[in-house]
């Protein structure tokens, strides 16, 4: 993108003599480089206003995909969701596949799926428990969470390459069990990778078919049947004791 001045000229050539003649012999070279002396010119926000403006397309364009998908979703509708234009959207973000990657990377990283719980003195079967009901609460009261999970459905519709999901919570979720077991919190010999592969499969089926038959309002009750039945396949010691 070509960079204007406040008065909104190209700073390549200078501004163009008045009179349309004048504006016809130089549009031609202003042409060459992509710049435009329509006057319309794009304001660019402060760093405080761009990183607030940003966020506030962000939000909007959750709510859009969570609601409409991918393919129902456009820059219009942000914009309009946003309550801006469709120049600043595309300011933050050049194509709609920009906001989709951002909605994806952000929630992933957010603290249930890292498991950064605000309590150091969680660990083992315990901290797994929590993880697993921080991410279902994730699920069904957040909104970007909501719309990064049908954006994932919908890669295929996506121009784009996605970040893989769950990789990271599964890790997480392995390295706590391997804590567990070094706890005595549950049997020992198991495989903790594997095992916490099918925690976050298990996880994800319930939470797709609460979704599915109940809009995800009967999660914490599905999430601590699985969780009293996961207990007992871990083999946990006291299973009352995190239910």
């Amino acid at each position: 993108m070509e960079r204007t001045d406040p008065g909104g000229d190209c700073l390549t050539h200078p501004p163009p003599p008045r009179g349309e003649a004048s504006r016809q012999a130089v549009r031609p070279a202003r042409a060459a480089c992509g710049c435009d002396d329509s006057r319309e010119v794009q304001v660019v926000p402060s760093d405080a206003r761009s990183a607030e403006s940003r966020e506030r397309i962000l939000a909007a364009a959750a709510i859009e995909f969570a609601d409409r998908g991918y393919a129902g979703t456009s820059i219009a509708l942000i914009a309009e969701k946003s309550a801006t234009g469709k120049g600043l959207v595309q300011y933050h973000f050049k194509a709609k596949s920009d906001i989709a990657l951002a909605i994806v990377g952000s929630a992933f990283s957010q603290a249930p799926f890292a498991n950064v719980l605000g309590v150091d003195s969680v660990h083992g079967l315990e901290a797994v428990v929590a993880s697993i009901r921080s991410v279902a609460d994730a699920f069904r009261d957040n909104v970007r969470v909501r719309a990064a999970v049908r954006l994932m459905r919908e890669y295929h519709l996506i121009p784009a390459t996605l970040p893989t999901p769950y990789v990271g919570w599964i890790a997480r979720i392995g390295a706590l069990l391997r804590e567990a077991e070094a706890a005595g919190e549950i049997r020992q010999g198991l495989d903790s990778e594997r095992e916490a592969w099918h925690l976050v499969g298990y996880f994800y089926g319930v939470q797709e078919i609460s979704n599915r038959l109940a809009a995800r309002e009967d999660l914490p009750e599905r999430i601590e049947e699985m969780l009293a039945r996961a207990l007992v396949t871990l083999g946990a010691t006291t299973p009352e004791r995190y239910l």
